[in-house]
Formats: structure tokens, sequence, C-alpha cells
């Protein structure tokens, strides 16, 4: 793997969360191999220097285990002391919060890749008895990297199918989702300015 950039910051409210919650589901999308789980917990320590190889974020261990204890009231993981080391471990990996943050984290790196030219497209259709769900769906797209081509069409300029076929098992209102692969759609100058691609 190529050395990625260490960066120290000043981080916005909410923002350790959500790398922590990428990284805690982050290998699970990559490969199908849930990093930490009850049966293989990881020593805080460890966990930190896996944030800053997976999102080349360094990040103050301080911050780290003060946010672990606020996720940890959340019941989203647990904190155990075992021979004086703090362990971290998730009970439910394919938490909602979890993986958003994995797969916006996952999109975020495919766009630093070479753009092949294709159009990755994700409608849907929820009925208007479960118009609550459409709502989420909106958000969660939106948050997680989507352009908002129309108010049901959103676009993403790289291969996304896993993400959606995932996002279609867990997302409220996932169930109605479809996935399209355009070659050119029309006003696109708009969504490569949008998404930074040569024009």
């Amino acid at each position: 793997m190529t050395k990625k950039e260490k960066r120290i910051k000043k981080f916005e409210k909410g923002e350790i969360s959500k790398i922590i919650l990428a990284t805690l589901g982050i290998g699970a999308l990559l490969g199908g191999t849930i990093l930490i789980t009850p049966n293989f917990p990881i020593i805080i320590g460890t966990f930190i220097k896996l944030i800053e190889e997976i999102k080349g974020i360094k990040l103050p261990k301080t911050k780290v285990k003060r946010t672990l204890q606020q996720l940890e009231k959340r019941k989203i993981l647990n904190l155990e002391i075992k021979n004086n080391e703090v362990y971290v471990e998730v009970e439910d990996v394919w938490n909602k919060e979890i993986i958003k943050y994995s797969i916006q984290s996952l999109l975020e790196l495919k766009q630093k890749s070479k753009w092949l030219g294709k159009w990755f497209i994700v409608m849907f259709d929820v009925p208007e008895i479960e118009r609550n769900k459409r709502y989420y769906l909106r958000g969660f797209l939106k948050e997680i990297g989507f352009y908002q081509y129309q108010q049901s069409v959103y676009v993403f300029p790289y291969e996304c199918e896993k993400e959606v076929v995932l996002i279609k098992k867990i997302i409220e209102g996932g169930k109605y989702l479809s996935y399209i692969i355009a070659d050119k759609i029309e006003y696109e100058n708009k969504l490569k300015t949008y998404f930074h691609l040569p024009i």
C-alpha cells in the first residue's frame, strides 16, 4: 500500500465519530473480512494505527478514547480492559451508521482513481405510503457522495454496484433501488464539474 499523507488538524463536531465508524466497518466492505468483533477485539493503539492506514488521518489518542467511550454509551461498540490494555470490539459490524460511513469512505477512495467515462445511476420509486423511507434514501445517498440528478435519481462517476447491493440489503427503503450504468447522460458537464472531472 502506498504511503498516505498523515494530517493533524482541528476536527468538526462528530467528525472523529464518523472516521472511527468508517474504520470499524471498512474492512468488512472491502473484502468480506470483519476486522473487529467480540471474537477479535483490537487494542486502542493498534486501532489508531489502523485509522491512519485506512483513512490517512492521524488522530490524538485522547480524542479517540473519548469518542470511543461516547460510542460505547450509544451501544455501538464495547471497550474491555484485558492485561492493562483497552480493547475495542463491535457487536454488530452491520450497524447502519457503521455501514453509512464505511460506504462513504470507499466512494471517496474511488474518486482518486482515473475516471473511465461512465456514469453509475441509482434511482428509486418508493410508494407514497412509505414516503419517510424516500426522504431517508435521498439524504443517505447525498451524504455518502452521490449527486442528486433528479428528485429520486442519483449519479456517481465510479463503479459502485457492490455498495448499492449492500444499501439495498440494509438501508430502509433500499429494496426500491435500481442500478443503471450509462455511457452518456444529458447535462453531464455539470456533473463533471461537481465531481472535479475533466470536461
